[in-house]
């Protein structure tokens, strides 16, 4: 999914719209054992996170701008944009990107 250069309130409008996606679709995967690789579906990930498929479809494109994840079908890179829920693609995540570029919190006593 494209997004339009936006202002810094846009942005930050934006980002607490797509995070608390993004962060059920990774709890998800989380569950899963943190794969590199899912075959999957919108359709299969909103059953699974029980978000709609639109907003799955948002939290997946945030993994990708931010890349923190690639999406094909077959052999060619997928467009979020383009596709039917019902579409298999395969999600490729890099999770040493992910941890490298997302802040970690922690709270006092924490042992992480």
């Amino acid at each position: 999914m494209k997004v339009p250069e936006k202002s810094l309130g846009e942005r930050a409008r934006w980002t607490l719209r797509t995070g608390p996606l993004v962060d059920i679709l990774l709890n998800y995967l989380g569950e899963l054992g943190d794969p590199q690789e899912v075959r999957t579906s919108l359709d299969r990930l909103a059953a699974a996170t029980g978000l709609p498929a639109d907003d799955v479809r948002i939290a997946v494109a945030e993994l990708v701008k931010d890349g923190d994840a690639r999406v094909q079908r077959g052999r060619e890179p997928a467009d979020a944009d383009a596709w039917r829920a019902h579409c298999r693609f395969r999600l490729d995540m890099d999770w040493e990107h992910f941890h490298e570029s997302r802040m970690q919190l922690s709270r006092a006593g924490d042992d992480t």
